[in-house]
């Protein structure tokens, strides 16, 4: 028996198949080139449409059926696209279907060898990856595929092909590759499409041809080309001034604030900044809102106007669970709020921010990591790919060279020397580009253990300058009616803090492997040159290669300054060596 959608289905194509009239039929059997402006029209930016999920169900529905009645295959494919991308967005309840049905889409698009339909699936299932899984090899994966097959496309047949492009770069800038955005912005915008026509043409791509152009501004801005990057925010907020999309003109607005902020020229940032901030709320960009808002708060508490300060930083914190990316903001939200609390002297709340900043700048490095990671395992695979790709190329050449050898017999075996010395030559070349792999990847896990390395030798750092900005404001402010409780408080906060540089035997654990890979077999060469050391003395010279100071190294190694001191005179004598520098020297040198 026959369900109810399917009785409809099946009415319907009879009565297309009798009358044959379609609601979709200036849709049918039209180039992706003819067709893509309607289909924009009528559903892609139909918002109206698109949040009435059944509505929208049921149109999608007619348009396959429509499709399938006259075997138009890509408009079919282009139903099953348009429900994806419903399901990309809004209700979080729809986000797992978009993987299986993105999946389902490509194997039937490569069976009709639909090219468009594939670059577009994998750029809906590089989103869902990176944005809802946060599989940044498999995001990175799918752009890149999505970017290989648009190469055999022409522009006049695929329209929205510098769209597609731009996603790949907003992609890689997301990832934090800089270069590569760049590149492939320069990509996108050098894609001629016909008649001449633009993004910023078309009425329904005028947000993404604003959203490119605010990208570009982004990069140039972190490459410290302020005047660069103000101009393109400049053209952002012209463009969202002519269509009136007062969200675009806040965020233009809070990128130029943010321009001048990083160049120090406060005044001009601040009313660029506060305007941002209420467009930013009043369109519910709450990352962007933020993120002004802390610029906008640091301003403030440079110039002592804790007041101020604290209503700004209170509206980011109350604001935060409502941010795509709160640890992002944490890092920086919970050091000003431990600046704050350490100014009014509220040691334990400082301490408390301190160490929630700490913890979410750990976290965003670690994803940082992880996207670069992502990237750069790509590329060796693609390389690794490649490589293979040319030994199968050259086992075919070398299978047909022996055919050939035993047809032509003698004649052919001075070809054959010939041929088995370029042979010879290729693997050597296979060999080289093997190496140069194996020297990309070792290069890779180096670069990572120094950037661990790193985060770890700064995160001490700034628990030591917390330490003695907690000392010097609790001596300044001690009085002698201080309570035995608030006195024991400040110490125990100042403890805390202590304790949580030390280097204990798991943490330093943790730390050798970290830095035996670092700095290539430095502690197994250290304990071969100087094999009388003590564990202790081991960890002194490792700490001092990464030239801690005296301060840094004595909260590490659980002992005062002075006992720092007497330690490395110790080592000195027991080394045999004159003075700090050449006890300095004799690191450096393993």
């Amino acid at each position: 028996m026959q369900t109810p959608l399917k009785l409809l289905l099946t009415i319907a194509v009879s009565l297309y198949a009798i009358t044959g009239y379609a609601k979709y039929e200036q849709l049918l059997n039209k180039t992706y080139a003819e067709r893509y402006l309607a289909i924009d029209s009528l559903f892609y930016y139909n918002f109206t449409l698109r949040e009435n999920i059944p509505q929208f169900t049921k149109e999608l529905n007619l348009l396959a059926t429509e499709a399938r009645a006259v075997g138009d295959i890509e408009l079919e494919c282009e139903a099953d696209l348009l429900s994806i991308a419903n399901n990309s967005v809004g209700v979080e309840s729809r986000f797992h279907l978009v993987e299986p049905q993105a999946n389902k889409l490509l194997e039937k698009a490569k069976k009709h060898k639909l090219i468009q339909i594939q670059v577009r699936a994998r750029q809906y299932l590089g989103r869902f990856y990176m944005e809802k899984k946060r599989n940044y090899i498999k995001a990175i994966d799918e752009f890149m595929k999505s970017y290989y097959l648009m190469k055999s496309l022409d522009p006049a047949e695929f329209p929205i092909m510098n769209e597609c492009i731009y996603n790949v770069a907003h992609a890689y800038y997301t990832f934090g590759d800089i270069e590569d955005a760049r590149k492939y912005m320069v990509a996108a915008d050098h894609i001629v499409l016909p008649n001449s026509m633009t993004m910023k043409d078309n009425p329904n791509k005028a947000t993404t041809y604003i959203s490119l152009e605010n990208t570009l501004g982004l990069i140039y801005r972190q490459d410290k080309k302020y005047d660069s990057a103000i101009y393109y925010f400049e053209v952002v907020r012209g463009l969202a001034a002519n269509i009136k999309d007062t969200l675009w003109m806040g965020i233009a607005s809070g990128n130029i604030g943010i321009c001048y902020y990083l160049q120090q020229e406060y005044q001009k940032a601040i009313p660029l900044l506060e305007y941002d901030i209420k467009q930013s709320f009043r369109g519910e960009q709450y990352d962007n809102a933020i993120n002004s808002l802390l610029k906008l708060a640091d301003i403030y508490l440079q110039n002592n106007d804790m007041e101020t300060v604290k209503l700004l930083l209170d509206s980011a914190r109350v604001n935060l669970d409502l941010a795509y990316e709160p640890s992002e903001h944490m890092q920086y939200l919970g050091l000003m709020l431990a600046k704050y609390y350490s100014y009014v002297g509220n040691y334990q709340l400082a301490y408390r921010y301190m160490d929630t900043s700490l913890n979410a700048r750990q976290e965003i490095e670690e994803k940082k990591d992880a996207m670069q990671l992502a990237n750069q395992q790509y590329k060796l695979q693609l390389q690794e790919h490649r490589a293979e790709l040319q030994k199968k190329e050259d086992d075919k050449n070398l299978q047909l060279l022996k055919r050939n050898c035993i047809i032509f017999g003698i004649c052919v075996l001075a070809l054959f020397a010939i041929m088995f010395i370029n042979r010879q030559k290729e693997v050597y070349r296979q060999k080289s580009r093997l190496a140069e792999y194996e020297q990309a990847r070792a290069e890779l896990v180096l670069a990572n253990a120094r950037k661990q390395l790193d985060v770890f030798t700064n995160s001490i750092r700034e628990k030591n300058q917390l330490i003695e900005q907690f000392s010097e404001t609790i001596n300044q402010n001690h009085v002698p009616v201080a309570t035995k409780e608030q006195i024991a408080a400040d110490n125990n906060t100042i403890l805390k803090l202590q304790q949580s540089i030390l280097l204990t035997d798991e943490q330093w654990s943790e730390f050798s492997d970290m830095f035996e890979t670092a700095y290539g077999g430095f502690l197994t060469r250290l304990k071969e040159k100087l094999p009388g050391l003590t564990p202790a003395e081991v960890r002194f010279m490792a700490l001092s290669k990464l030239k801690l100071s005296n301060k840094e190294m004595a909260g590490m190694l659980g002992i005062g300054l002075s006992g720092m001191r007497n330690y490395k005179y110790r080592l000195r004598k027991k080394l045999d060596i004159s003075d700090d520098t050449a006890l300095e020297d004799l690191i450096e040198s393993i």
